[in-house]
Parts: structure tokens; sequence; C-alpha cells
């Protein structure tokens, strides 16, 4: 298996691992004095978050040749976009755990009255998932960029497989998020990267056996973008 198979692998395992532990025992622990948190955000924001920023920055090193292509002008860029995305990413989960679990522990969710409950409302689904979605795309075209000026290995076949099963379970998460929030901010990121994605395979797509990360996206935002579309506009 490639490395950066290994790392997609990680990525479905922590994907599986975020979906069982929302319906786990942390979510009933309140973190004391006061309540402050359930041990469910605590856990989101110090290990599974976490480690979707770890993985990231692991793809980066791969399709960097272990860093090199920072020493160039635009490679340096590219790695600060990278690291400010990471920023917004983890300033957005942050507030969206706090803010969700204020929301959904103090306030009425399906009837939201006053002020407080209205920013608290506004803060989880919007301004947290705003800025943590900016991140993220300011995490992942960096890396795009950086494979499609260094392509890897030609992909044999039992790593494509393992590629497109990878892609798959996380298709599922994206495909989740975009078709059951209540509001369209992942959606949106979803539509987004799915553009991204169809942009960078359109001019790569004679080298794209070389090009895992951009096949990877690809598969995750056509599987999971349009099937959640559908689901939206169904409605």
């Amino acid at each position: 298996m490639s490395k950066l198979n290994i790392l997609f692998t990680l990525t479905s395992l922590n994907v599986l691992l975020v979906t069982v532990e929302r319906f786990s025992f942390t979510t009933k622990i309140l973190l004391q004095p006061y309540g402050f948190l359930r041990l469910h955000e605590i856990f989101q924001m110090t290990v599974l978050i976490l480690v979707t920023v770890i993985i990231p920055f692991l793809i980066l090193k791969e399709v960097t040749n272990n860093f090199a292509l920072f020493k160039t002008k635009k490679g340096f860029w590219l790695a600060l976009i990278f690291l400010i995305g990471v920023y917004f990413y983890a300033t957005g989960n942050g507030l969206h755990e706090v803010s969700s679990f204020n929301f959904n522990h103090f306030c009425d969710t399906k009837n939201i009255v006053g002020n407080v409950c209205q920013t608290m409302f506004f803060n989880d689904y919007y301004t947290g998932n705003i800025f943590y979605f900016v991140g993220a795309l300011l995490m992942n075209i960096p890396i795009l960029i950086f494979e499609k000026v260094n392509p890897g290995k030609k992909l044999d076949r039992k790593n494509l497989i393992m590629l497109t099963i990878n892609a798959l379970v996380y298709a599922f998460a994206i495909f989740a998020y975009a078709a059951f929030d209540p509001v369209l901010v992942g959606l949106s990121y979803s539509i987004i990267m799915l553009g991204v994605s169809i942009y960078f395979y359109l001019v790569s797509r004679k080298n794209i056996l070389k090009m895992p990360l951009t096949l990877y996206s690809l598969i995750v935002y056509l599987a999971g973008t349009i099937p959640a579309l559908l689901l939206k506009l169904g409605r």
C-alpha cells in the first residue's frame, strides 16, 4: 500500500470513529465545574479534529518531497496558505463545538427564542462552520496544487482499488453533512470542492493515475455532493 493510501485509510478510520463517537457515552458525560462542556466536545476538539489536521500535514509532506518544494517562492506562499487554513479550520471547529453544546444544552432547538439562543444557533451553524470550511478549502487547495506540480508514481490496480474504497467512505461523511445539516454551509463547501476537484482533474487527466490525491478528491466530492444536492432539491 502506498503512503498516501495509508493516510487515506487513516482518514477513513477517523471518519468512522467520528460517527461512532457521536452516539457514544461521551455525549452523556458533563465535565466539571459547572457542566461547562460534555466529554464529546472535548474529545472532538482534542483528538478527532486534531487527527484531521495531522493527516493533511503528512499528505503535504508526501506531495512536496519531504517539504522540499517549500524552498521555491510559490511553495512558500502555498505553505503559508495551508497554515492560514489550519488556523481558520481549528478556530471554526472550536467555536462550533462550544456553541453547539450551549445551543443544544440550554435552548429549545425547535423553537429558537431570544437573542441569546439565536446567537448560539448562528455561531453553531454559521460562524463556526464558515470558519471551519474556509479553513478546509485553504488547506486542501495548496496540497492539490503541489501534487499537480509534482506528480507521484503511477497507481497500480491494488492501490487504485484501495483509494476508491477510502474515497467512498469519506464521501459518506460529506453526504451526511451536506444533505442533513439544516443550513447550506456544508453543502456549499461540498459544491465548491467538487468544482475544485473537477478543475484539477481536467487539467491533469492525462496523468491522473500519478495524482492520487486529485483522484481521491474527485471521487469523494462526486459521490458525496451530487446525492446530497439531489436530496436537498427533492425536498
